[in-house]
């Protein structure tokens, strides 16, 4: 029997069921995005008691796209730094072989 590309996934954000298509390829990172999103909203459901649902979610939004835009930047930063690396690697050769 050949496999599905895609499969039909049902999470659960903050009490919220969610249905998802996702590669089939892709369903552990899904069930690890699910928990760890679940492990942030429990925690800080105990430390920000007096949060409603949204903020701690907009909170969680806000962690997550900080990381993103983290490691983006990390992300660009060596690919610059490659780059450059390459440059010199480059001049280095050519100069050996004048």
């Amino acid at each position: 029997m050949a496999q599905s590309k895609n499969v039909r996934m049902k999470i659960n954000i903050a009490g919220e069921e969610l249905l998802l298509t996702v590669p089939f390829s892709s369903q552990d990172i899904v069930r690890q995005t699910e928990q760890a999103i679940g492990d942030l909203y429990r925690g800080w459901r105990i430390e920000f008691p007096k949060k409603s649902t949204t903020e701690l979610l907009a909170m969680i939004a806000y962690q997550y796209a900080s990381y993103y835009l983290d490691l983006r930047h990390r992300y660009d930063n060596a690919i610059a730094a490659a780059q450059d690396t390459e440059l010199l690697l480059d001049s280095l050769l050519n100069k050996d072989t004048n």
